[in-house]
């Protein structure tokens, strides 16, 4: 904390003798305009704020879109700290800020190129890895401080200047602790996650427009004191009372760690708009450990083990890729068309191998006043592909995605002190379908979808090792959301249900609830002289019963069970927040309708939820 303090304040530092500077040239610039006898007011003075700093995401600086946003200063949402918060519950997680999370519906991956398979911590790297791309007048801060009751912290720091016009740095830090909230020794500072993260980037574009460049650099450290879960009978199910701190654990002095490093560059020259040439490369290293140094204290939670004493599994990958392509955008069309290649090598403790992969693809976007399509096609010499199109209007929102998707590397090989397998599995092939209907008015905004999957050769954890299902498997989505704005947007009301129905098939191989519903209702107005914003409001989120799936600590994995059912439950959380210029606060009470001490209900089998708990924030942005 001493080496974040320093570096906090020489920063601040940095920034307050950029400022200096920049004053003493704006005053001489004054001063010689008093001299020449221009009349000033203060309606000339350069005032930063939100106006002069703006952005770009990655994703559309990719798609070659050269559109600045202003920052984003609504009281909407800052109260949402932990992953499954900011996904409206759909994941799960092991009822800690910090801990490993899973979403609890069939996800697609979020790309074509082959991934490790080991993802209960990857949400955590998208969460740090959102890059924007800054184009600021002066130093810019964005600070987030989370204070959460039982020993919960998470602080968001990112700082960004222009060296000069052409030249941006971006540099972030985050840091997550959180106390154990079962089977803790001590009241305070028995510590379950601690994770450190740090962010560097640098963005640039060349005078006349031809170059463009970007880098980026992330690091994460992510330590989970694991407990393993409650410890208790499943078919004593339901339990009576959720002693929390004081419950029985099923694993102790265990430690899961995960590391992260990636680095991207990537540059392009134009030749013209509708021709630019780019080349984009990509490190990625990780390190998944386990460690059990005395197995004796947790013999009953292993099913089986080669060595008795000691467990220090470990699980490496390193993986680099490199795409080049050609691209361009007209009035009506973008394009980009590219070939990549990648090299793997992984260390599964004792065990090493190395291979590579090539795929080509090409990207179409037809832009319309109307309304916009995009369409991606990409396929591997193993003949794996992924077709996806992306159909945008004001009114009608539809996608399609039809994919073969290679095995990931944990799904094939494993060789630790309690599993080993080596697989030969096909490729799953993907088919999904939706389709939303937006209809808007000044008072309310109704939004039906349906979601259509057809999934064949699905891969699936069981603990032990990995199958795949012999039968095509089908699920439905159905989600209406609807949001009122009441009283001239005083009164707000948002809701959005989900009706999910599977095939036969999946029983027992996907399993998900049935029903959820996410709903906040919730008054915006302008306190103190029409000076202070506020919000106020509570949020209801609910879930119907079913068999969750359940974490496995040693690969740091979910995996499906069919026999912890977790209990349907409503969970009703109350929120303030406020705003005084760039300070926006907020407190929030978690689980207020936990009136008992002893009630609450499973977020994962074994792990229950964050029980009734009240949390304060700050989001503060610094300009000069």
């Amino acid at each position: 904390m001493r080496l974040l303090h320093t570096f906090l304040i020489s920063i601040l530092a940095f920034s307050s003798i950029a400022q200096e500077r920049e004053g003493k040239r704006e005053r001489e610039v004054n001063q010689e305009g008093l001299n020449q006898r221009t009349i000033l007011d203060d309606t000339t003075k350069i005032i930063y704020g939100m106006k002069t700093t703006s952005f770009i995401s990655k994703e559309n600086f990719l798609l070659s879109d050269t559109t600045f946003l202003i920052l984003d200063s609504t009281l909407n949402d800052i109260y949402d700290i932990s992953i499954p918060e900011k996904n409206q519950f759909k994941y799960q997680n092991l009822g800690n800020l910090g801990s490993p999370v899973r979403n609890i519906f069939y996800e697609t991956p979020n790309s074509f190129s082959l991934q490790s398979g080991l993802s209960s911590l990857q949400p955590y790297i998208d969460d740090i890895s959102t890059s924007k791309f800054y184009d600021t007048k002066s130093p810019f801060i964005d600070l987030g401080l989370f204070f959460g009751g039982l020993g919960r912290s998470k602080v968001d720091f990112e700082f960004s200047r222009n060296v000069n016009k052409n030249w941006n740095l971006t540099l972030a830090i985050n840091r997550i602790s959180s106390d154990k909230q079962i089977g803790a020794i001590k009241n305070k500072g028995d510590k379950n996650i601690k994770s450190s993260s740090l962010k560097f980037n640098i963005f640039h574009k060349s005078n006349n427009k031809k170059i463009s460049h970007f880098t980026d650099i992330i690091s994460l450290n992510h330590s989970i004191l694991g407990t393993g879960g409650v410890d208790l009978i499943v078919d004593s199910l339901p339990i009576d009372f959720f002693l929390y701190k004081d419950f029985e654990v099923r694993l102790t002095e265990v430690e899961n760690v995960y590391k992260n490093l990636k680095l991207e560059t990537y540059t392009d020259y134009k030749l013209s708009n509708e021709l630019k040439f780019y080349n984009q490369t990509k490190y990625r290293k990780e390190y998944y450990g386990y460690e059990d140094m005395n197995l004796s204290l947790n013999f009953n939670f292993y099913n089986s083990f080669s060595d008795n004493i000691a467990t220090q599994d470990s699980f490496k990958i390193k993986n680099v890729s490199n795409r080049i392509g050609i691209k361009g955008n007209s009035k009506l069309f973008n394009y980009d068309i590219y070939g990549n290649f990648g090299y793997f090598k992984y260390h599964v403790n004792a065990l090493e191998n190395s291979f590579s992969e090539i795929y080509v693809g090409g990207l179409l976007k037809y832009k319309n006043p109307s309304f916009d399509v995009i369409s991606n096609f990409e396929i591997k010499k193993s003949s794996d592909y992924r077709l996806k199109v992306d159909l945008k209007s004001k009114i009608f929102e539809a996608s399609y995605l039809s994919a073969l998707y290679e095995p990931k590397i944990f799904e094939r090989i494993y060789l630790g002190n309690h599993y080993s397998w080596e697989n030969n599995f096909n490729s799953s092939f993907v088919n999904n379908l939706n389709a939303k209907i937006n209809l808007e008015n000044r008072f309310i905004t109704f939004s039906p979808s349906i979601n259509f999957y057809t999934i064949k050769d699905h891969i699936y954890f069981v603990g032990d090792n990995h199958l795949q299902a012999d039968q095509v498997i089908t699920f439905n989505q159905f989600i209406v959301d609807l949001k009122l704005k009441l009283l001239n947007n005083k009164i707000n009301f948002d809701n959005k249900f989900t009706y999910n129905l599977s095939s036969n098939s999946a029983n027992g191989i996907l399993n998900f609830p049935k029903q959820t519903l996410y709903s906040k209702l919730y008054y915006n107005g302008i306190w103190f002289n029409n000076t202070i914003p506020v919000q106020l409001g509570s949020i209801i989120s609910y879930r119907s019963e079913f068999y969750g799936d359940a974490y496995d600590p040693i690969t740091q994995n979910f995996y499906v069970q069919n026999e912890f059912m977790l209990e349907r439950y409503l969970r009703f959380d109350l929120f303030f927040t406020m705003q005084v210029n760039n300070l926006r606060i907020f407190l929030k009470m978690n689980h207020f309708n936990q009136f008992d001490s002893f009630d609450g209900y499973f977020v994962t089998p074994y792990y229950p939820a964050q029980k009734k708990v009240l949390d304060l924030g700050v989001r503060w942005y610094f300009f000069n």
